[in-house]
């Protein structure tokens, strides 16, 4: 069962029993901090509200409140809630307020903020509230339609308590909350989510507290001051900040701003006192407005910053994931240019090649070829050039020791995203020598056994002679090599053949045979695959780089092949011809040689004989016998 994230944390120690009063100790800690910030940004606001009119020009409390709500986990939110609602009453009684008007003023507020919350989504970075969907649903439910539908509700209830007309009050109400909820929200956020302390990361302390620093001057240098209008001039440290720190850095920015130039105003300083505002409530109005419109330009840069570090950090793990599997490929890897100039070649080049990466570098991937095969390796190249989707090539390359190695090579181009075109090529070659020789080897021989009938002239298989000249062969090879393959041997003979060959006649018998020696040949597809008939009614087959679960896969094809000829017999339980097969598997490097195979091939195949015929077994070399098919 999957633990919740509201369980118990590591590094607290509580006991299962002791899980349910950390739960309440943790909720009760949220509702004394909702209860808290909520009482001091009421009373922080109710400050101004008393400097500047009776409705608070900033109204801290809701975008606080709902972005603590945002950001809590799920069961607390109702906890947040509660000390939020506890908050708003404790500071509005604190304020000499009526019960009465407490009331007026908390459903008011408390309403906003649930309005609010519905619309607002449920985050734990800030950078997903500027997701252009969930913003547009944040402004459109949060920031318009809560500040008007508890605008309604406060100019309602407090009718008699505010002086002036409704609209009026509903106006300045609607422009006061609207405008803090745009602003604090995402910057309440960064402080809950603990995103602040980013600021003080080692790679961009210096920076962002450059840039901050800057805010607090360029700020004070234009409200400081009444003689020149300034202030669009505190727009551009903010940009900066966009550009150069992350969206937490920017809204700290905006807090700065915003106290500085408040401070400032409230004491009849900066350029808003230049302007013809009939009230203190309207300079600090139109303050926020203009951090607003500073917020508008701030957060599409952020946004788009975002993205763009996004974007780098995934290329930059696209490289590094492109180079470890580059560096520890078998094949070598290599990115060139439309005309073969290398521009990157893997370190397995030095292994394969005899040759440095670094020294390839620059270099025309087909002059490093043999004159022969120059050629057809710069045509495939050029077609990738004009439109060709994939191209192969098998070569030759001389080592610097002299040694000749065949190197298969399969290119493909790098599509331009915006032109569609190819910019770029991307090589893997692989070493192919040892299968280039083993090829040309066994087409020698293939010409070699003809003339020396090595061929079965009933069947037309491989004799028993080839059968042990080639698993000679196979087994000095494989044991010269690092390889750890297997090589494996199946030992086939048909069931009751001897009555076969008496009820129905020996020309019967050599044509049951023939089509015995078809089915087998049909099944060991491979071209390293040998087969033979070994004497008689018994068949041979070696099977090169094949583990035993691959051995018995082609053994019981060939049973199955067999039993599926049909062929009649009436001297057989079965009704029909069938063989049986023994299988015997061992890697060359573990000592010993073909022959230790044939004999325990041979002794799984009669063990598969006495426990009832047309069944596979399976002989270990050591002489304990395995599972039987």
């Amino acid at each position: 069962m999957e633990q919740s994230s509201e369980g118990l944390t590591p590094g607290y120690g509580a006991s299962v029993g002791q899980l349910p009063s950390f739960r309440w100790t943790r909720d009760a800690g949220a509702l004394m901090l909702a209860l808290a910030v909520t009482t001091v940004t009421c009373l922080a606001s109710g400050t101004l509200k008393t400097m500047a009119g009776e409705i608070a020009p900033i109204w801290l409390t809701n975008a606080v409140l709902l972005a603590q709500m945002m950001v809590a986990p799920p069961r607390q939110r109702y906890w947040v809630f509660a000390g939020g609602v506890l908050g708003n009453l404790a500071a509005n009684l604190i304020f000499g307020e009526s019960i009465g008007v407490c009331l007026s003023y908390s459903s008011a507020d408390i309403l906003e903020v649930l309005v609010a919350f519905v619309f607002a989504p449920r985050i734990s970075t800030v950078a997903e509230l500027i997701r252009p969907r969930t913003l547009v649903r944040f402004l459109a439910g949060g920031v318009l339609l809560a500040p008007i539908a508890s605008g309604l509700i406060a100019t309602t209830l407090l009718r008699g308590q505010l002086s002036g007309y409704q609209l009026p009050n509903l106006a300045n109400w609607f422009v006061s909350d609207a405008l803090s909820l745009a602003i604090f929200t995402p910057a309440a956020v960064v402080l809950w989510t603990g995103e602040v302390t980013h600021l003080l990361r080692a790679d961009r302390r210096k920076k962002t507290a450059f840039l901050l620093l800057l805010v607090c001057v360029v700020t004070a240098g234009v409200f400081g001051q009444s003689r020149f209008e300034l202030l669009y001039w505190a727009l551009s440290p903010i940009v900066l900040l966009a550009f150069f720190a992350d969206l937490a850095g920017v809204l700290v920015g905006l807090l700065l701003c915003l106290a500085i130039a408040v401070s400032f105003t409230m004491h009849g300083s900066g350029p808003l006192w230049m302007l013809p505002y009939q009230s203190m409530q309207g300079r600090i109005f139109a303050l926020q407005l203009f951090l607003v419109a500073a917020l508008g330009i701030a957060l599409p840069v952020s946004a788009t910053q975002i993205q763009r570090n996004r974007l780098i950090a995934l290329l930059r793990e696209g490289e590094r994931r492109y180079r470890i599997l580059a560096e520890n490929a078998t094949d070598i890897v290599m990115s060139m240019a439309l005309d073969g100039t290398l521009t990157y070649v893997s370190p397995r080049a030095t292994a394969v090649m005899g040759i440095a990466p670094e020294s390839l570098i620059g270099m025309r991937y087909p002059d490093l070829v043999l004159s022969d095969d120059r050629d057809a390796l710069a045509r495939a190249i050029d077609n990738l050039g004009t439109g060709a989707t994939e191209a192969y090539q098998v070569s030759r390359f001389r080592r610097p020791d002299g040694r000749v190695l065949w190197m298969e090579t399969n290119l493909r181009p790098v599509i331009d995203a915006f032109s569609g075109k190819p910019e770029a090529l991307t090589a893997t070659a692989h070493d192919i020598t040892e299968r280039k020789v083993a090829e040309q080897r066994l087409a020698d021989e293939r010409v070699e056994l003809h003339g020396l009938a090595f061929r079965d002239g009933l069947t037309g298989l491989f004799n028993r002679r080839h059968f042990d000249r080639e698993l000679a062969f196979q087994w000095r090879q494989e044991a010269r090599t690092d390889k750890r393959g297997f090589v494996a041997v199946v030992m086939a003979d048909v069931d009751a053949y001897k009555s076969y060959n008496d009820h129905y006649g020996h020309r019967a018998g050599d044509e049951c045979l023939r089509a015995i020696a078809q089915a087998i040949a049909a099944s060991a597809r491979r071209p390293s695959d040998v087969v033979a008939r070994y004497g008689g009614e018994e068949f041979g087959l070696i099977l090169k780089e094949t583990d035993q679960q691959g051995a018995l896969v082609v053994a019981e094809r060939i049973r199955l092949g067999v039993e599926n000829l049909r062929i009649p017999h009436a001297g057989s339980d079965t009704g029909i011809v069938t063989i049986s097969l023994g299988v015997a598997v061992q890697r060359a490097a573990d000592g010993g040689d073909g022959s230790v195979l044939v004999e325990a091939a041979d002794r799984a195949l009669y063990t598969a004989k006495r426990r009832g015929r047309n069944q596979t077994g399976v002989a270990h070399v050591d002489g304990v016998d395995g599972a039987f098919g």
